[in-house]
């Protein structure tokens, strides 16, 4: 089970050390002390919380890209009803 869950935790800091994710060093500590000084309770509560933090963070750039889109879409179609008339 420890297997287990060090593999979900790998995945997890491979996926989510990019721009708006915490830094390696932060997952390098926490997976040392996941695997070292955690009973299972701590364990769990730190994979939860770390999924959630990613998930909040993923959801978080996906709003802004849509908003960078919509504003965008907007722009151009302010831009065309102005050149028409």
């Amino acid at each position: 089970m420890k297997f287990i869950k060090s593999i979900i935790f790998v995945v997890l800091l491979t996926f989510t050390t990019h721009a708006f994710a915490k830094s390696s060093e932060y997952y390098q500590k926490t997976l040392l002390h996941v695997l070292t000084e955690c009973n299972t309770q701590c364990q769990k509560q730190v994979f939860e919380q770390e999924i959630e933090s990613a998930f909040i963070a993923l959801m978080q750039a996906v709003l802004n890209q849509l908003n960078f889109a919509l504003s965008q879409q907007q722009a151009i179609t302010q831009y065309l009803e102005i050149d028409v008339t």
